[in-house]
């Protein structure tokens, strides 16, 4: 999306001058979080007029987003002046555009700005919804591709057979994190593992387990804090701007500390359930 200045109507923006002494900028942040591209927009607007409009809820900020290789784009808008958005990364390559707007958030009848050059403020101007009113750049996003061991959750996990188990558990090694199943469920684990259902199936299995491990290291972190699965889980945060202490000091649950290094493992089996379901009735 390119955007023109050169509109038959006032827009404030640095590649015109239809505004004196005013000013329309933003701020685009994006990082990476378990799964996501986290987009944080900070808005800087020098005009009384147009401030007004988005107090009065006339008119919104906006950040519209596309990826060139996948052809995905939305655009996001609000009335404070940061704004956040998060988008799932499977639906992103190569890199994305974002621009930020503020935009008319319905019809704007003969509408005066102070600060309008000597040409326009003789003339109201009525806005149509959706129509730009100010523009505050462009920004390209580059992103890359991460896949570096020490962020791999699944390469500390092992799913393992024991026969003299009733239930499922855990044991907790120097490098892995073993998920012990009973012989009856581990033969329907390995048969089914692969399946349509795969993600379900291993959202049942590894899910509790890593809440269990959470809790475990919640009790007593020194003990194995040394341990190749603990610096890797604790790497995982890191690398995704969440501190790992907020686990441990009870500020994060153990629930939503799993939910996350597993990126969402019930939404995805949901889906997945959905589709099987659609295919088993069709």
């Amino acid at each position: 999306m390119k955007f023109n200045p050169a509109l038959p109507y006032p827009v404030l923006s640095k590649g015109n001058d239809s505004y004196n002494n005013s000013s329309f900028d933003a701020k685009v942040i994006a990082k990476k979080s378990f799964g996501q591209l986290v987009l944080e927009a900070e808005f800087a607007l020098n005009n009384a007029g147009l401030q007004d409009l988005i107090n009065q809820g006339k008119a919104v900020f906006a950040l519209h987003f596309e990826c060139p290789q996948t052809s995905y784009r939305g655009l996001v808008k609000g009335t404070n002046e940061t704004l956040t958005m998060k988008i799932d990364e499977q639906k992103l390559r190569g890199k994305m555009d974002v621009h930020s707007f503020i935009i008319a958030n319905n019809r704007i009848v003969d509408y005066l700005n102070a600060d309008w050059n000597s040409f326009y403020k003789k003339f109201p101007i009525t806005y149509e919804k959706g129509n730009t009113l100010a523009f505050g750049g462009a920004a390209e996003i580059i992103l890359h591709e991460e896949a570096a061991e020490e962020q791999n959750f699944p390469s500390i996990v092992t799913i393992q057979r024991a026969d003299n188990r009733e239930y499922m558990g855990i044991e907790l090694g120097n490098n892995q994190i073993l998920i012990l199943l009973p012989e009856q469920l581990y033969k329907k684990y390995a048969k089914y593992g692969s399946s349509r259902l795969k993600d379900t199936i291993l959202s049942m299995v590894i899910l509790p387990a890593l809440i269990d491990v959470f809790h475990i290291i919640k009790a007593d972190s020194d003990s194995y804090e040394d341990n190749r699965w603990y610096q890797v889980l604790k790497q995982i945060f890191e690398n995704n701007h969440v501190p790992f202490e907020r686990v441990l000091n009870d500020q994060m649950p153990v629930i939503e500390a799993a939910q996350l290094v597993l990126r969402n493992p019930l939404f995805a089996s949901f889906n997945e359930v959905e589709k099987f379901l659609a295919q088993e009735e069709a």
